[in-house]
């Protein structure tokens, strides 16, 4: 065993109290922009907050749709509308958060964005081989947007 002398012990207990006041304040102060994607169960209901915000056109199309594939182009059609009120969304949070929070939140939407195709062709690759796992992945696109957008929604950035 090797002896420590006091200036070492000293800095070692100063090291040690550091980093535990610095994991007490980060565990206290959890990140503002954190994100965990969910995703409705195939068997389960649709989340009502998130069937509610599908577009009138998207739920006629689905109404009409027969073929898988006219679903998944019902899903694709209603993407390029829900990334579009995604974008809107986040102009407008952009506009009033305080210029302190531009920066994290660019970079946490560019996470969230790096992160949502992968999260949705793992919810794909459950269906791999089966004619429904392309639905399931626009799908996923599609309420992965609006999830987002309702997250941004309820950021408090001021």
């Amino acid at each position: 065993m090797t002896q420590v002398s006091g200036v070492q012990s000293r800095f070692l207990i100063a090291a040690s109290s550091c980093l535990i006041i610095g994991m007490l304040v980060s565990a206290k102060q959890p990140d503002p922009f954190a994100y965990r994607f969910v995703m409705t169960p195939e068997e389960g209901p649709i989340d009502r907050m998130i069937d509610k915000r599908h577009t009138a056109t998207f739920t006629k199309c689905q109404d009409q749709a027969v073929t898988t594939h006219s679903n998944e182009l019902c899903f694709a059609e209603e993407f390029v509308r829900q990334d579009q009120m995604l974008n809107q969304t986040w102009r407008e949070v952009v506009a009033r958060a305080a210029p302190r929070f531009h920066k994290k939140l660019l970079s946490a939407q560019r996470k969230w964005a790096a992160q949502r195709d992968p999260f949705c062709r793992s919810k794909a690759d459950e269906f791999r081989g089966g004619t429904i796992a392309p639905v399931v992945y626009t799908d996923c696109r599609v309420e992965q947007t609006i999830r987002r957008t309702i997250w941004l929604e309820k950021l408090r950035v001021r």
